[in-house]
C-alpha cells in the first residue's frame, strides 16, 4: 500500500515528509565575500570562490531525532591541511594559482597555512550523535533502485565550486530523490585539473521505508586526462570531441571501478 506523504515548500526549501522521515532541500545564493572571509579565518586557508554554505540537505528521521546532514563548511573541514597537502595534485599551476588566489583574496588576512589547493574532500556527511555508520559487508540494493517507479521528490544543489584559476574545476553536490519505497542520495565530489588528472568521491545513501537501517557507500576514482581522453569515441571525420572531458557524466560513465567502503547506521 502506498504511504501517504505531505510535501513541503517554501520560497527556498523543498521536500517531503514520508514513512516516518522528513526529507529537505534548501536552495540559498552564493555566501557574501564577508561571510567567506569567516570562513577562510576559522579554517584556515583561502576557500574556494563560490560557496553556497547555506544550502542543505537533510534527511531526518521523526521519532528519533536522527538526522544525516550535507553541508558546505563542514565538507570543507575535511580538506587536507597536513604540511605537504599543497603538493597533493603535482601540477605546474598549483603553486601560481594558490599565490595568485592569495593577492586577488588580499581581504583574507593572516590566513597561512598550507591547504589542499584542489579542495578535496571525503566528507561523507554530518550525522547526529545517535545515527552511527559502522562497517558493513553489504551495500546497496541497486536492483531495487532500478525498479520503476514515481518520482515523489527530486533535487540537485551544489554546496561549493572553485575553476582553479581557470585551470579546472573542484565541485561538491549533491542529488536526492524520493519514491514511494524509499529514497536515494548521490553527494559526489568532482575535480578536474586541465591536462593532469580526474576525481571522484561519491557519497551514496539509500533507505527503504519500513527497515530500521541506513545503507551508506563511500567510494574513490582517479584516473589521467589522457586516459580519460584516450576513451572519447572517434567521430567520422577522426577528430575527438574534447569538449567531453569537461562532461562529468562522461567522465564518470569511463572512469575504471572505484573502490567502495560499505556502511549501515541503526535508526534508534
Amino acid at each position: 500500500m502506498p504511504l501517504d506523504y505531505e510535501k513541503i515548500e517554501t520560497d527556498c526549501v523543498g521536500g517531503l515528509r514520508i514513512g516516518g522521515w522528513e526529507i529537505t532541500s534548501c536552495h540559498m545564493p552564493i555566501l557574501s565575500n564577508s561571510v567567506i572571509e569567516e570562513y577562510a579565518h576559522e579554517l584556515g586557508f583561502n576557500v574556494p570562490e563560490m560557496i553556497f554554505g547555506n544550502n542543505y540537505l537533510s534527511i531526518r528521521h521523526l521519532a528519533s531525532g536522527n538526522e544525516l546532514r550535507l553541508r558546505a563548511l563542514d565538507a570543507l573541514k575535511m580538506v587536507d591541511t597536513s604540511p605537504h597537502s599543497a603538493k597533493s595534485v603535482q601540477v605546474s599551476i598549483a603553486e601560481n594559482w594558490t599565490e595568485s588566489s592569495k593577492r586577488n583574496r588580499s581581504d583574507i588576512t593572516d590566513v597561512i597555512r598550507p591547504f589542499d589547493w584542489t579542495f578535496s574532500t571525503k566528507y561523507r556527511g554530518t550525522a547526529s550523535n545517535g545515527l552511527a555508520f559502522v562497517p558493513s559487508e553489504t551495500g546497496i540494493d541497486y536492483e531495487k533502485l532500478m525498479v520503476r517507479e514515481d518520482i515523489l521528490f527530486y533535487d540537485e544543489n551544489i554546496l561549493y565550486e572553485d575553476d582553479l584559476g581557470d585551470n579546472g574545476t573542484s565541485q561538491l553536490s549533491y542529488k536526492v530523490r524520493v519514491m514511494p519505497s524509499g529514497f536515494f542520495v548521490l553527494q559526489r565530489y568532482f575535480l578536474r585539473v586541465d591536462g593532469v588528472l580526474f576525481r571522484i568521491y561519491d557519497s551514496r545513501v539509500f533507505h527503504q521505508f519500513g527497515t530500521d537501517y541506513l545503507t551508506r557507500e563511500f567510494s574513490t576514482r582517479e584516473s589521467s586526462v589522457k586516459d580519460i581522453a584516450s576513451l572519447i569515441p572517434k567521430k567520422r571525420h577522426d577528430d575527438e570531441d574534447l569538449s567531453l572531458l569537461n562532461n562529468i557524466q562522461f567522465v564518470d560513465s569511463v572512469m575504471k571501478d572505484p573502490l567502495v567502503e560499505c556502511e549501515v547506521a541503526r535508526i534508534c
